[in-house]
């Protein structure tokens, strides 16, 4: 065997080995295979940022607020809903969306209230009665659609902290409209307050 055919079998043998030991794990550095499932309702406290935990109970309890307020409750049929995006106004991501999602799903389960689409859903309607409807039909569907509530929201947030300890304050308001008379029927607040101690590798 001469000097370059024993150099060509050592590289090739080295890449068999390489693509061996890389192939049975593709897509595994770093990760556990032994995968577990979580109880999805399950408190989580591994940051102080707002959590699952926090929009479970959110949507809780400012649903059941607005169920039992008078003008659901005592409604003689349910009123028709439109849900506005929460505005996010603290410093840090926080999917709004899924906070309005979450009570939506629960205000359409308890049966007392319809809910009405939201912009960017009625434009894609629009756009597809263009091509099927005449104007007249059009103008009856936009008088359907038109809500007797709208609820609004805003997220808050505050946070503090100091060489070992960090305290956050989250508020989560939502207020019922009616957009006749633009009179607030109800309001109400979820508070939500977090602390984390300072450990070795930091927050």
């Amino acid at each position: 065997m001469t000097k370059t055919t024993l150099i060509l079998s050592i590289t090739t043998a080295a890449l068999f080995v390489s693509g061996c030991s890389t192939s049975g794990g593709a897509g595994m550095v770093g990760y556990d295979s032994n995968v577990k499932y979580g109880d999805a309702k399950a408190v989580e406290t591994v940051t102080a940022d707002f959590g699952s935990t926090d929009l479970q109970s959110t949507a809780e309890a400012l649903t059941q607020s607005l169920l039992e307020s008078r003008y659901i409750s005592k409604a003689t049929q349910p009123p028709k809903v439109r849900l506005r995006t929460v505005n996010n106004l603290t410093y840090e991501h926080i999917d709004t969306k899924a906070i309005t999602d979450k009570i939506r799903i629960k205000l359409l389960k308890s049966g007392q209230v319809r809910f009405l689409a939201d912009k960017a859903n009625l434009d894609e309607v629009y756009d597809e009665q263009q091509l099927t409807a005449s104007t007249a039909v059009k103008e009856n569907s936009k008088n359907i659609e038109e809500a007797n509530y709208i609820v609004t929201g805003n997220v808050r947030s505050i946070k503090k902290a100091n060489d070992s300890v960090k305290d956050v304050y989250y508020n989560v308001s939502l207020e019922l409209v009616n957009p006749q008379t633009g009179e607030i029927v109800w309001a109400d607040e979820k508070e939500i307050r977090k602390v984390t101690s300072k450990s070795s590798v930091g927050w």
